[in-house]
């Protein structure tokens, strides 16, 4: 069914004020529903690649033993998304924010932390030192690049167990309800006191801009606190958070000794008793 409001053509800001002036609930849901589906139709779809750290062995040193160690190393793939848009109009800047935010939280194949991709930039950071002159003995080239990639699959795996689990369609459903929030509770920008600061504050010159920023940020705030609610943590403390070493999960601080979550904990706690049982009932035999 196509929403009867059509915003195709109209900036945010009239968007805005037209949900804030609207007479009804009925009225509001109209916009509120061609507001989403605008957004969710524009062409800034979420995409992911195959994306190829690269370098080219010189000929001169293709042949020597370390030359020869680094020519297997020359293209080291890793999955990648989009996460830039050079669009200006707010419906692909708001939609790249809440593609970036789901490869963020939920994308377990896209890992963009720098340390795991510094280690899989290794090979080709050890080739032009050496190229540049550095001494280098090819068993402990090799050694590095095994050892790099090694801990590159551990941090990976270990980034993987913080995300969450959701599906596209059901991310979908939860981004709408951080934008009717926001919508509700956004002012308009006339409301502000002293409005021409306010704008020059951000780093736009638009209403638009101003809405699309504190859209970005309300969804960054909504997704933090949902977060919290998935792994059920409080929603503050002073504390603060950590991950649970076994399974990622969030758990709030509780000192050093406090590792695992509740769920981990007790599987440990089964685990320490079940071997406690077997010894005990293998010394038993042994006496007899």
């Amino acid at each position: 069914m196509i929403p009867i409001y059509q915003c195709e053509d109209l900036y945010l800001y009239e968007i805005v004020e037209d949900f804030k002036w609207a007479e009804s609930e009925e009225e509001r849901s109209d916009i509120f529903s061609a507001f989403c589906a605008s957004i969710w139709s524009c062409a800034n779809k979420r995409r992911t690649w195959t994306r190829t750290i690269r370098y080219r062995v010189n000929r001169a040193a293709a042949d020597s033993e370390l030359g020869r160690i680094f020519a297997g190393w020359t293209r080291v793939e890793y999955p990648a998304c989009k996460s830039t848009t050079k669009e200006e109009n707010w419906r692909p800047i708001l939609r790249q924010k809440i593609n970036n935010l789901y490869t963020r939280y939920f994308d377990p194949e896209i890992i963009l932390d720098k340390a795991y991709l510094d280690l899989l930039k290794t090979p080709k950071r050890l080739y032009y030192e050496w190229t540049a002159g550095a001494e280098m003995d090819p068993a402990d080239v090799e050694t590095q690049i095994r050892r790099a990639m090694e801990e590159a699959g551990t941090v990976k795996e270990a980034l993987q167990r913080g995300k969450m689990a959701l599906p596209w369609n059901d991310y979908k459903r939860l981004i709408e309800t951080f934008l009717y929030r926001c919508l509700q509770n956004c002012k308009l920008a006339d409301q502000y006191e002293g409005k021409a600061c306010v704008l020059c504050r951000v780093d736009f010159l638009t209403e638009d801009h101003f809405y699309v920023k504190y859209m970005s940020r309300c969804l960054d705030g909504e997704l933090r606190k949902w977060q919290k609610q998935y792994y059920g943590v409080p929603k503050s403390s002073r504390k603060g958070y950590k991950r649970c070493a076994v399974c990622g999960a969030m758990i709030e601080k509780g000192g050093n000794r406090k590792t695992l979550c509740g769920a981990c904990r007790a599987n440990n706690d089964l685990l320490r008793y079940r071997r406690y049982n077997e010894k005990r009932t293998t010394n038993r035999k042994a006496e007899f």
